[in-house]
C-alpha cells in the first residue's frame, strides 16, 4: 500500500510542475572565471507559450567584478523587433508575427572580468502572452559568477625556541611559507609580546617569497621570563594583499624551563669531639655564563646547644673594583644571617666559609633557610636545590636495634627481648631499660657496659590477660643520665598482637547406631592442652533426647584425691541432661575428662552435645577458644525420606503426573506411610506406599492438570499424622519449584492449488496433542485480489462470511489432534497478484479452555500485504512474489522475502517502516562475494582456521540494522584432538527499546557447532530457522554464507569447528578483529619476533615515495603507496608526513609528531596508535604501527630497530643513526 502512495505522490508533483513550467534563465547558474578572462551567457526562455513580447528591464551584477560587454540577439529575436542597452542590460523584443513559443534563445550576453570576487547576475524580465494583453507566470533563475584572482597566502608552519630557557637569551625560529598560487613581495614579520617575554615587539624584514617557497626567520637574543606567550604576526604591515587574511597570525605558548643550580654545605668530618673546631663550606654549582649569579643571602641554621659558630667568611672577591655593593655577617645563637652582592658568579663558586666548635656530645644538622640566589638581571634562581649536613659531636648513643615478643598467647608466659646497641664513639657505662605495655609499666631493668659497636638483649617476662593487639613502648635512658651522639633514637614503638590457643572439647562414640534397649558409652575427651597453660576444672552440661535415650552412669576418668589437690566433683543425672563439674590438679596434655553409659529407649536419633561448658586454668582463668564435637546416636527403625520429585508433561490443561520417589533409609521395614503432595494452596488427593522395605524405594504417582501457565510451589510430605516411628523425622518433607508452560500451536494458510481464475487455499493446524484435543476455532482472514467463493470447514456447527474483505470462518464441536486441515477455501481471483493473511484467530479445546500459544504462518502473500515493510521499486521487481510469507510468533511479525536469485531475508517486524533499498541488496551480495575473498582449502593448522576467522571478521556484512551497534569483536581459536575449535564473540547492543540486526559473515565450509546468545542473566542457544524465537535465530540463505538475526541486545558467541590434518602440536591463537599467529611468505627473514611477524603478516605496509618503498620492502615484499589510501585494517607508515599522504592524516595523533626538526638529526621513532573505524554499524579496531625520522638515516635507525623487537611498544622509542648501526636514544 505504501509503495503505490508513493507513485501517486511522483505523479501528482509531475502535473504539478507541469502547469508552472516556463522559466527565464542563463545557460549556466553558476560560473568560474578568472581575473581578465571575457565570457559568454546565453538568455534561455524554456516551456513557453506562444508570446508577442520580451522585456528585461534591467540586468544586475557588480560592476567592480564584471563588465557587460556586448548583447547579441539570436535569430528568434531579429525576427522581431528587438532593442537593448548596455549600460543597464535593458533587452525589449516585440513579435507581431512569427510568435516564438516552446524552447528558445533570446540573445547571448558577452562580459568581462574585471576583479576578483563573488557577484550574481540578476535577471528582471517579463513575457506577454499571444495578445499582449497580459503577461505569462514565470521562474526566473539567476546566475552565480566567481571571479578567481590568484593572491599570495603567507602562514607560518612552525615555530620552534631553543634553548627555551627562563631568564636565559633564546633564538625563536619561524617558518613562513607562501602557500598562494602568486608571489610575494617584501613583507615583515613581528614578535609581540603577551605575557611574560622580557625583550619583545620585535620585526623582521622578509625581501619576498615565491609560490610554494618556505623560509626561516631568526629572532635572536630573547630573553624569557617565568611565563611565555606572544603573539607572531606575518606581513604585519598588512602590506601583501593575500587569498586569506585570516591565517596570518598565531599564538605560541610553549613554557620554558629554567636550569637548576645547588646550594652545597660540606665539611671534611663527619663527627668531632668536644672542643674541637671545623670548617663548613657554602658552595655554589652548575652556574653558567648563560645566567650568571649576583647575589646570595640566607641564614645558616644549627643546634646552639651542641655547636657555636665563631666565624663566617666570604670567599668572593669584594672589591669596588668587583663592582660589590653588599657584604653582610651577623653571627647570633644559632644562626648566622649573611648577604653579598659580587660582580659575576658564573661557575662552580665556594660563597663562604663557617668555623664551628663543638660545644657538648649531641648532633647538629647545619642547614639553610631563607636563601636567595639572584642573577645578573636581579631576578631570582626559582630552582635551587640545597644540600645540608650533620655534624656528630663524639659520646655514646644507645638505640634499640630490635624488640621481639616469643610466645604471645593469652594467659601464657611470653618474653619480651629487647636488643640495646651502642653507635656512639664512647662505652656506656649503665643505661635504664622501660618497656610499657597499652598504659602499663614493667619493671625496669639496666643494661650495663655496653662498649662502643656492642649489642645486648634484655628480657621482661610478661603473661598476656587479653586477646587483642597490644602497644609495646620501648624507652632507654629515660632519665637522660647518659650524654648521647643522638637522643631521638632511645624510643622504639611496636605491636604485638595476643591470641588465644584453642582446645577441643569432643564427645565420642564407638558405634553411631544401635537397637532398642542396647547401651552404649560417650567419652568426653579435652585435646590441645599443653605445660604452658594446663587446665584446673571443667564443668557444664551433657545434653541429649530423652524421648529416645536414658543416661545410666556417668563417672569421671581424672585421679581425684586429695593429694592430687581435688577440690570438687560434682555430678547430676537428669532425664535430658547431666550436669558435672570437677576441679583436678594439672591437666597438661590429651586427657579423657569423663565417660557417660546410656541406654536406647526408642527408635529415633539423638545428638548428645554438651552445653554451658566452661575450662578453667591453673590460675582459675577460662579459656575462651574451645571448640566442641558432638556425636550422634540412631536407635534403629525404619526411615522415610523423599527421595525425589519429578513432573511428567508439564503442560497447561494437559494431564501431568506427579512422580514422588519414597526411599526407606532406615534399619526396619515400613508397613505403611501416607504421602501428600500440595500445589500452591491445593491438596491432591493423598496416596499411601506400603512394604517398604530397608534400602528400598517406591515410586507413587498423582494426576494433576495444570489450569495456569506459571511457575507452582509443590510441597510433598510423608507420613503427616505421625504413624511411624523414624529414625529421623526431619527428612519426610520437600519443596520443588514446577514450571507449566502451553505448547505452541501453528495455524497455517497455504496455497493448495491454482488455476488461472480461482485458488484453492487450506487451513492447516499442527502440534496439537492428543492430551489436549482441539474442539473449535474462529479464523479472521484479510484478502487482496480474492473473493471468497466455497468454504469446506470440519466441525458439527460451522459458518463463514465476508465484511470488508475480511473472511471469517467458525467452526465447533469436534476432536482432533496432531496436523490436520480445518477448512478449504476456493477464492476466484481478482488479479494474479493475491493476499490472504490470518489477523486473528482463536482456538479451544474440548474441555472449553482456550489455547493461547498460537504462531501463525502465511504463505499466501503479495506485496500490497507486506505494511510494514516499504521496497525500492527496482527492489519489488527482483521479489519472487509467489513465494512470500508472513509469520507471527505472539510478539511479531516475521516476513520471508525471496528474491529471484535464490537469495532471500528475513525481516523481524520489531519497528516499523521497515526499507528494504538498493544498499540492502548490496550488502546481502557483498557478503557472497566475500566468499571469494578467504582460501577455506589451505587448512593444515589451527593457525590456519584462526587467520581463516579473522578474515571472516573482517569480511562480515550488516545487511539490515535498526538500533544496533556491534563492538567488542574478538576471536581464540585452539587444537581439540584432531580439530581446530573458534569461538568467535562479539557484542550487539540495541541503543533502543526495538530493534533488530541481520549480520552475514562467509563461513565457508567450517562447521557451525553452536551459537549462544547472553543477555546479562541467561544463555540461550539459537536454533536454525526457529523465527518462533523471541530472541534472534540463523540461517543459510545461500550456501557458504551464515546469517544471524539478533531481536534483543546479547554478548553472541559462535563456536566453529573445522577438521585438522593428523599433527603431534598443540596451540592456540587469540585475536581481536585481526591477525593471526601464522604469517606470509613474503614477511622478511630478518624479522626475530614472531609477534612481529604477525603483526606485519596482519597489516599494510605504506611508503610515500620512491626512498621509503626502499625501506617498506625491507619488512615485507608487498607494499602499498600510501597516497589516497583509506585505513581498512593495521597499518605500518614507513617515512614521514612529507612524502607520505597517510602519514600525514595522522602525524598530530601519535605522541611525537614527526618533522624535519624532531626527533632531529640522523633519528627516527617507532610508535604504535590504536584507531577505531566507526564508519559502519561494526565498530572496528586498528592498529598502525609509525616508524619514520627526521632524516633518511633517521626511517632506517627506526626500521632496522623495529625488526629487533620482541613486542609492539607500548610507547614511542626515539633510535638513533650511528656507524655501528641503530642505537636507542634514552
Amino acid at each position: 500500500m505504501k509503495f503505490k502512495l508513493i507513485v501517486t505522490s511522483i505523479l501528482a508533483l509531475l502535473a504539478l510542475n507541469a502547469c508552472f513550467a516556463t522559466s527565464v534563465e542563463l545557460n549556466s547558474s553558476s560560473l568560474n572565471v578568472d581575473k581578465g578572462d571575457t565570457f559568454n551567457l546565453d538568455l534561455l526562455i524554456k516551456d513557453c507559450p506562444e508570446t508577442m513580447g520580451f522585456d528585461n528591464d534591467e540586468l544586475e551584477y557588480d560592476e567592480n567584478i564584471l563588465n557587460l560587454t556586448s548583447i547579441t540577439f539570436s535569430e528568434v529575436s531579429n525576427s522581431g523587433m528587438p532593442e537593448s542597452r548596455l549600460s543597464d542590460g535593458f533587452i525589449s523584443i516585440l513579435w507581431m508575427s512569427n510568435q516564438p513559443s516552446g524552447n528558445f534563445t533570446i540573445a547571448t550576453l558577452s562580459f568581462e572580468a574585471l576583479d576578483g570576487g563573488n557577484t550574481q547576475i540578476t535577471l528582471n524580465p517579463t513575457i506577454s502572452n499571444s495578445e499582449g494583453t497580459g503577461s505569462v507566470d514565470i521562474t526566473v533563475t539567476n546566475t552565480n559568477v566567481s571571479v578567481y584572482e590568484p593572491k599570495p597566502d603567507l602562514v607560518i608552519t612552525n615555530v620552534s625556541i631553543d634553548p627555551l630557557k627562563k631568564y636565559e637569551t633564546n633564538t625563536v625560529l619561524v617558518t613562513v611559507k607562501n602557500n598562494g598560487d602568486f608571489n610575494a613581495s617584501a613583507f615583515k614579520v613581528s614578535l609581540d609580546a603577551v605575557t611574560g617575554v622580557i625583550d619583545s615587539d620585535v620585526e623582521e624584514s622578509i625581501a619576498g617569497l615565491n609560490i610554494g617557497e618556505s623560509t626561516v626567520v631568526t629572532f635572536e637574543n630573547i630573553t624569557l621570563g617565568p611565563n611565555n606567550l606572544f603573539d607572531i604576526i606575518v606581513d604585519s604591515e598588512n602590506i601583501i594583499e593575500e587569498s586569506d587574511e585570516t591565517n596570518n597570525e598565531i599564538s605560541f605558548g610553549n613554557q620554558p624551563s629554567e636550569n637548576a643550580i645547588s646550594a652545597v654545605l660540606s665539611c671534611e668530618n663527619d663527627s668531632v669531639k668536644t672542643g674541637e673546631t671545623f670548617d663548613v663550606t657554602l658552595t655554589l654549582n652548575d652556574l653558567t655564563t648563560n645566567r650568571a649569579a649576583k647575589a646570595v643571602e640566607g641564614e645558616l641554621i644549627f643546634d646552639s646547644s651542641v655547636l657555636k659558630c665563631n666565624n663566617f667568611e666570604f670567599q668572593l672577591d669584594a672589591s669596588a673594583a668587583n663592582e660589590t655593593y653588599l657584604e653582610n655577617v651577623t653571627i647570633e645563637n644559632g644562626v648566622v644571617t649573611f648577604s653579598i652582592v659580587d660582580g659575576t658568579i658564573d661557575e662552580d663558586t665556594t660563597i663562604a666559609v663557617a668555623t664551628f666548635e663543638a660545644l657538648a656530645v649531641g648532633n647538629s644538622n647545619i642547614s639553610l633557610e631563607n636563601l636567595v640566589v639572584s642573577d645578573v638581571n636581579g631576578y631570582a634562581f626559582n630552582n635551587v636545590s640545597e644540600t645540608e649536613m650533620n655534624m656528630i659531636v663524639q659520646g655514646p648513643d644507645a638505640l634499640i636495634e630490635s624488640v621481639e615478643v616469643s610466645n604471645p598467647y593469652y594467659m601464657e608466659p611470653a618474653v619480651i627481648a629487647v636488643t640495646v646497641t651502642n653507635n656512639g664513639h664512647q662505652n656506656i657505662d649503665s643505661c635504664s631499660v622501660n618497656v610499657y605495655i597499652d598504659s602499663d609499666e614493667l619493671d625496669p631493668l639496666t643494661v650495663t657496659d655496653l662498649g662502643v659497636g656492642e649489642s645486648k638483649i634484655v628480657e621482661f617476662n610478661w603473661t598476656p590477660q587479653k586477646s587483642k593487639t597490644f602497644t609495646v613502648v620501648t624507652v632507654l635512658d629515660s632519665s637522660d643520665a647518659v650524654s648521647e651522639e643522638n637522643e631521638d633514637n632511645n624510643q622504639n614503638t611496636t605491636h604485638c598482637t595476643v591470641t588465644e590457643n584453642s582446645i577441643s572439647a569432643v564427645l565420642s562414640c564407638e558405634n553411631d547406631s544401635v537397637k532398642t534397649g542396647e547401651t552404649f558409652d560417650v567419652a568426653l575427651t579435652l585435646n590441645d592442652l599443653t605445660a604452658n597453660r594446663p587446665a584446673k576444672a571443667v564443668e557444664g552440661a551433657l545434653v541429649f533426647d530423652s524421648v529416645v535415650l536414658e543416661c545410666s552412669n556417668f563417672e569421671f576418668q581424672l585421679d581425684a584425691s586429695e593429694a592430687n589437690e581435688t577440690y570438687l566433683e560434682n555430678i547430676t543425672i537428669n532425664s535430658d541432661n547431666v550436669t558435672f563439674s570437677i576441679v583436678d590438679g594439672t591437666i597438661d596434655e590429651n586427657t579423657i575428662i569423663a565417660i557417660a553409659t546410656f541406654e536406647a529407649l526408642a527408635v529415633g536419633n539423638s545428638d548428645i552435645s554438651l552445653e554451658n561448658l566452661v575450662v578453667s586454668d591453673v590460675n582459675g582463668y577460662a579459656f575462651n577458644n574451645v571448640s566442641e564435637t558432638e556425636t550422634n546416636m540412631i536407635v534403629q527403625g525404619p526411615d522415610v525420606s523423599v527421595e525425589n520429585v519429578e513432573v511428567s508433561n508439564p503442560y497447561y490443561m494437559e494431564p501431568a503426573i506427579i512422580k514422588v520417589t519414597v526411599a526407606n533409609n532406615g534399619h526396619q521395614t515400613v508397613e505403611s506411610c501416607d504421602v501428600n503432595v500440595y500445589i500452591d494452596s491445593d491438596e491432591l488427593d493423598p496416596l499411601t506406599v506400603t512394604d517398604l522395605g530397608v534400602g528400598e524405594s517406591k515410586i507413587v504417582e498423582f494426576n494433576w492438570t495444570p489450569q495456569k501457565s506459571k511457575t507452582f510451589t509443590v510441597v510433598t510430605v510423608l507420613d503427616s499424622s505421625d504413624a511411624v516411628s523414624e529414625e529421623n523425622e526431619t527428612n519426610n518433607q520437600l519443596t520443588e519449584q514446577i514450571t507449566i508452560s502451553e505448547r505452541t500451536v501453528s495455524m497455517e494458510i497455504y496455497k493448495k492449488s491454482e488455476t488461472e481464475n480461482q485458488t484453492v487455499a487450506s487451513i492447516k493446524l499442527s502440534g496439537v496433542v492428543g492430551y489436549r484435543q482441539c474442539n473449535g476455532y474462529d479464523v479472521y482472514i484479510s484478502l487482496d485480489n480474492l473473493e471468497a467463493f466455497e468454504v469446506n470447514a470440519i466441525g458439527e456447527t460451522t459458518n463463514w462470511s465476508v465484511t470488508n474483505n475480511t473472511l471469517f470462518i467458525t467452526g465447533y464441536e469436534f476432536n482432533k489432534y496432531g496436523e490436520f486441515e480445518i477448512a478449504n477455501i476456493t477464492f476466484n481471483k481478482t488479479n494474479n497478484s493475491i493476499s490472504a493473511i490470518i489477523s486473528e484467530c482463536a482456538l479451544s479445546d474440548s474441555n472449553g479452555y482456550a489455547f493461547n500459544e498460537i504462531f501463525t504462518s502465511n504463505k499466501i502473500v503479495n506485496l500490497n500485504s507486506i505494511e510494514n515493510i516499504v521496497l525500492d521499486s527496482n527492489v519489488s521487481e527482483l521479489v519472487n512474489e509467489s513465494t512470500l510469507e508472513t509469520a507471527n510468533n505472539g510478539e511479531f511479525n516475521v516476513t520471508k522475502i525471496y528474491f529471484n536469485n535464490s537469495d532471500s531475508i528475513w525481516i523481524p517486524e520489531t519497528v516499523e517502516n521497515i526499507s528494504i533499498t538498493n544498499e540492502t541488496l548490496n550488502a546481502m551480495n557483498e557478503a557472497v562475494s566475500n566468499l571469494e575473498n578467504i582460501d577455506f582449502d589451505s587448512i593444515t593448522s589451527e593457525d590456519d582456521v584462526s587467520d581463516i576467522v579473522d578474515e571472516i571478521i573482517d569480511n562480515m556484512v550488516v545487511v539490515s540494522n535498526y538500533g544496533f551497534n556491534i563492538t567488542n569483536i574478538t576471536q581464540k581459536t585452539v587444537k581439540d584432538g584432531n580439530n581446530a575449535v573458534s569461538e568467535l564473540r562479539f557484542t550487539a547492543t540495541n541503543t533502543s527499546a526495538k530493534g533488530f540486526s541481520i549480520i552475514r559473515l562467509p563461513v565457508g565450509d567450517l562447521e557451525i557447532s553452536e551459537i549462544v546468545v547472553n543477555n546479562g542473566t541467561v544463555n540461550k542457544t539459537l536454533e536454525k530457522d526457529d523465527i518462533e524465537s523471541t530472541s534472534g535465530w540463523y540461517r543459510i540463505p545461500v550456501e557458504g554464507i551464515l546469517e544471524i538475526t539478533l531481536i534483543k541486545d546479547p554478548e553472541v558467541t559462535l563456536t566453529f569447528s573445522s577438521a585438522l590434518p593428523q599433527t603431534t602440536s598443540s596451540s592456540s591463537s587469540s585475536h581481536s578483529s585481526g591477525g593471526g599467529s601464522s604469517y606470509s611468505s613474503d614477511i622478511a627473514d630478518d624479522i626475530e619476533s614472531k609477534t612481529i611477524k604477525n603483526f606485519v603478516s596482519s597489516a599494510t605496509v605504506l611508503f610515500g615515495n620512491g626512498i621509503d618503498e626502499q625501506y617498506a620492502v625491507q619488512l615485507r615484499e608487498k607494499v602499498t603507496d600510501a597516497n589516497g589510501y583509506t585505513i581498512s585494517g593495521n597499518a605500518v607508515i614507513v617515512g614521514g608526513p612529507n612524502a607520505n599522504d597517510f602519514a600525514k592524516e595522522y602525524n598530530e595523533q601519535f605522541e611525537i609528531p614527526i618533522s624535519n626538526e624532531n626527533p632531529g638529526e640522523n633519528k627516527g621513532v617507532i610508535q604504535v596508535l590504536k584507531v577505531q573505524d566507526n564508519s559502519g554499524n561494526v565498530v572496528k579496531s586498528y592498529t598502525i604501527v609509525y616508524i619514520a625520522g627526521s632524516d633518511r638515516l633517521g626511517t632506517q635507525a627506526a626500521l632496522e630497530y623495529f625488526k629487533t623487537l620482541d613486542e609492539l611498544p607500548e610507547g614511542p622509542i626515539t633510535v638513533k643513526w650511528t656507524e655501528n648501526g641503530p642505537v636507542v636514544v634514552e
